[in-house]
């Protein structure tokens, strides 16, 4: 995990705090934690059964709340409606989701008017994964899920993504310019490095590595390439994010964290997907010596993404739960 070390430091208990523990009630170690745990169990309680409590989180979490109706819902008539169950489906969904997290970013950028907290670099390298994947997927049935949503509604949930990035990048770069923050973006950047190309570091191993290792479901050189690049960038995109996030060192805006989460999510849908399919993508589809690793190397790229995303999701489950600020302790990108 990114923050294996600040958490078991963290997890550690402060000799200090025991002993004014033990000053307040010489109460052992473990009680004081289950007693808070209880408690948190019955301010969870009182919400859901205290009328005025309850209208206060539904007030102060509406917008929140809707967009996650809708989404779930807009999922739900996709699977009954426009697929015909296929286990592929977790492609369309995971599409559907990281979809779903960047129309999150859209809806509270223009209800704040305000980027503060989004990684402009972020929003660069997905334009690059949504423009890199349509130039193999527009043309070409190789990589397109089996299941019925493959024959338009996957291809068409990849263009608005892309349409909703350009439009963050638009009102990042023009509308909301004056609360964007690029001394915090300043991934990549390193002597002669400047910060505007700091995503270079990034996009030229990735574009190395699917000329070497790719797949040829497609049948044709530029298409496989194209759609590799994208999945592998799409493992890395997300890193600019987090390190703006550790360098502000500073609550994350809730509209943020429900991004990233979004993101992590669809990577878990994506690596179920990857985890029984891998072998298609190796052997008798693969040209050149390094066809028969492509598979195994594709499924690494969805376990190293997961393994990206699980920090920062295991504190956002921890806050909604707690109904606290998202705070990364000791986040290392």
């Amino acid at each position: 995990a990114l923050a294996a070390a600040p958490g078991r430091q963290a997890g550690r208990r402060d000799p200090r705090r025991r002993a004014r523990g033990e000053e307040r009630g010489g109460v052992s170690g473990g009680e004081p934690a289950a007693r808070g745990k209880m408690e948190k169990l019955s301010e969870v309680k009182e919400a859901l059964v205290n009328p005025a409590k309850r209208k206060m989180f539904i007030e102060r979490n509406r917008l929140n709340i809707i967009l996650y109706v809708l989404g779930f819902a807009f999922v739900l008539f996709v699977y009954h409606f426009l697929s015909d169950g296929d286990f592929s489906f977790l492609l369309t969904l995971g599409g559907l989701t990281r979809l779903f997290g960047f129309v999150f970013l859209l809806v509270h950028f223009l209800s704040e008017r305000s980027c503060a907290g989004v990684s402009f670099k972020t929003l660069e390298l997905y334009s690059l994964v949504f423009v890199a994947r349509l130039c193999s997927i527009l043309f070409y049935e190789g990589y397109l899920p089996y299941d019925s949503s493959g024959d338009w509604l996957y291809q068409v949930v990849e263009v608005l993504s892309l349409l909703v990035v350009g439009a963050l990048v638009f009102l990042t770069l023009v509308t909301f310019k004056n609360t964007y923050k690029s001394a915090d973006d300043g991934f990549g950047k390193y002597k002669s490095i400047p910060n505007e190309a700091g995503i270079v570091v990034l996009i030229l191993p990735c574009l190395l590595f699917a000329l070497l290792l790719h797949p040829s479901l497609n049948r044709n050189l530029f298409t496989d390439v194209a759609w590799t690049f994208a999945m592998y960038l799409e493992t890395v995109a997300i890193l600019p994010q987090f390190y703006m996030l550790q360098k502000a060192n500073s609550v994350v805006e809730p509209w943020i964290s429900h991004f990233v989460f979004s993101v992590g999510l669809s990577r878990l849908f994506l690596l179920i997907f990857w985890a029984s399919s891998y072998h298609e993508l190796s052997d008798s589809h693969s040209i050149g010596i390094t066809g028969g690793w492509v598979g195994r190397f594709v499924l690494l790229c969805q376990l190293a993404h997961l393994a990206v995303m699980a920090d920062f999701c295991y504190y956002y489950i921890k806050a909604s739960y707690k109904q606290s600020p998202l705070i990364l302790p000791g986040l290392q990108v």
